[in-house]
């Protein structure tokens, strides 16, 4: 949609593809594990008022066992939009604005952000309880010197120990500053007076401790950076400013009273891409609210030093009506990033913070090396356009090669490839040749072997003896006796025939000899119808006479005293 306005918005910090990559973790000091020390270290009565106190909300956030995310944070400091107010921060999620600043902060955290009283004339007497705490009564505590005290103060008086805890409170949630740096007076005397401290704008006093660190920031030289200010606040208001996040790694809690104890929040990998593309495929676009919605005359949060901005105010102006341009964001030139650095305001807070010696020293470094950063950044930006250049002539030049140099080194690459398999495959088919003539040779040759071996035993027996045959139609194997007689002079002679098996009909395979055992045949003489001459009957008496017949008879004698064998009857197939 096009802007109503016709100007152009506030250009991006870094360009597209080119923001810092962290490389280590964020580093910060509102710790919720430092304050579960806190709520150990005095009794549950303190416990209680300090829940239901103007910054109880720490208290509570503690409880819920709140997952913090760096990461998820990271990727939006370093999408800033370059603006020139220290009152806000407005981050891009594919060219979707965002906006953080006081309202947003009221709104996730509950405190009080009203603008300060300072028509208010206000003082307590503090000396003796900074000296009971062994702090130095013109400065504010630090948070080590608080820990010191929580060893001590479990004997204290219930109002005594409040104001410990308060102050801890102080330390970790609302300033976030590190263990070795001071709260202001200012603030810190104000635990000892009740109504002073419940109406005292603490909320106003945390976003500013939040964001002056934010502003201060310089992503691309270190390669880490630190946060004050209660941290949490920024996570929150990704899940609450980006619901498609919310619902995926926010984990929701129904009911809370404030937005900033209803989110259990996680630490996941978040590619953004990918979650963007997601979100159009099933939106059509990225969900976002740019901001919290006021009257057009509220639009900006009431600060002293406010200053409008003229493409800012643009941008809001078109957000309010509906007619955000998103097509209109440029690259922020390195130029405006050092001119944004020094008008940064100091924090709107009555008293500043306290720090030593050496915490100065290192303020003092740091503006230096912001200087010298930014001087980097331009000699940077200058490289790039370079090389930039240098790659479109360098392209120019790739385009202008004729193309005939890459046909003729793709057909001289063709014709060595195929001469190779040429080679090769001739090779294997010479190979192939040999094998299949030895397999012809071997086929020929077992051709003309014999079929079947037959045992030369069996092949060229000339033995009488008889011989047992299968018989086909039963199946068993039935031996034949063959009786042989052997004409002699004198006697005759019975000879026991030999049996061998033999291979049945239609069967190829040679079955092995089987043995059976020798069985005499039984000789008997013929008796003829025609009687016996004289002369024959004398024969036969000297035949009976005779030593050959004599054994004949005691063989067959021998035989007839033995049992007769039967054959074993077998059964067919069929039975």
């Amino acid at each position: 949609m096009a802007s109503s306005s016709g100007s152009k918005y506030p250009r991006r910090l870094y360009d597209v593809g080119k923001t810092p990559i962290q490389s280590r973790s964020m580093n910060h000091s509102c710790f919720l594990a430092t304050v579960q020390t806190v709520l150990e270290s005095v009794g549950d009565d303190v416990v209680s008022d300090l829940r239901e106190s103007a910054v109880g909300v720490i208290v509570k956030l503690k409880e819920l066992e709140y997952t913090w995310s760096a990461s998820c944070v990271h990727h939006f400091l370093v999408n800033q939009l370059a603006i020139e107010s220290s009152h806000e921060m407005w981050s891009l999620i594919d060219s979707m604005s965002l906006r953080f600043s006081l309202y947003e902060f009221e709104e996730i955290t509950g405190l009080n952000c009203d603008p300060f009283d300072k028509d208010e004339i206000w003082d307590v007497e503090h000396e003796s309880f900074w000296l009971d705490m062994k702090v130095p009564t013109l400065k504010g505590p630090t948070l080590k010197e608080l820990q010191a005290v929580l060893t001590i103060c479990r004997n204290w008086s219930r109002e005594n120990q409040l104001m410990v805890g308060l102050l801890c409170l102080l330390c970790i949630g609302i300033f976030g500053i590190s263990s070795n740096s001071r709260i202001p007076l200012q603030c810190a005397k104000r635990v000892m007076d009740p109504e002073a401290f419940q109406r005292y704008p603490w909320g106003r006093v945390g976003f500013t401790s939040l964001l002056e660190s934010i502003k201060v920031l310089t992503y691309e030289r270190k390669k880490s950076y630190t946060l004050h200010g209660c941290v949490h606040v920024l996570l929150i208001w990704i899940f609450e400013s980006v619901p498609g996040l919310g619902e995926k790694f926010g984990n929701r809690i129904e009911g809370a009273d404030v937005p900033l104890l209803s989110w259990l929040g996680s630490r996941p990998r978040i590619n953004f891409s990918d979650f963007c593309a997601q979100e159009k495929r099933n939106h059509g676009k990225i969900r976002v609210r740019h901001m919290v919605v006021k009257a057009i005359e509220d639009r900006y949060p009431k600060w002293e030093d406010h200053k409008v901005s003229t493409e800012l105010d643009n941008m809001i102006q078109d957000i309010l009506k509906g007619q955000l341009d998103e097509k209109l964001w440029e690259v922020m030139a390195a130029t405006k990033s050092k001119k944004r650095k020094n008008i940064v305001d100091p924090p709107v807070v009555p008293d500043t913070i306290d720090v030593g010696t050496s915490t100065k020293r290192k303020k003092d470094k740091a503006h230096v090396d912001g200087c010298h950063a930014s001087d980097m950044v331009v000699a940077h930006n200058i490289a790039i356009l370079g090389l930039v250049e240098s790659v479109k002539n360098l392209s120019a030049k790739i385009d202008g090669i004729d193309v005939n140099v890459a046909d003729k080194v793709s057909e001289k690459l063709d014709a060595t490839i195929q001469a190779k398999v040429d080679a090769k495959v001739g090779l294997y088919e010479k190979e192939m040749m040999e094998k299949i003539a030895m397999l012809v040779e071997d086929i020929k040759n077992l051709k003309e072997s014999p079929y079947v071996n037959i045992h030369t035993d069996v092949a060229n027996s000339n033995d009488h003896n008889s011989i047992a045959q299968e018989e086909d139609d039963d199946s068993s194997n039935a031996l034949c006796v063959v009786k042989k007689e052997k004409k002699t002079s004198k006697a005759m002679e019975t000879k026991v025939c030999k049996t061998i098996d033999v291979k049945k009909k239609g069967k190829k395979d040679e079955v092995p000899l089987k043995k059976v055992k020798k069985e005499k045949a039984i000789v008997i003489p013929e008796l003829n119808d025609i009687s016996i001459s004289s002369k024959d009957w004398q024969q036969h008496l000297q035949w009976e006479k005779s030593e050959k017949c004599r054994e004949a008879i005691e063989a067959l004698t021998s035989i007839l005293e033995e049992p007769t064998r039967r054959r074993k009857p077998h059964l067919t197939k069929t039975q």
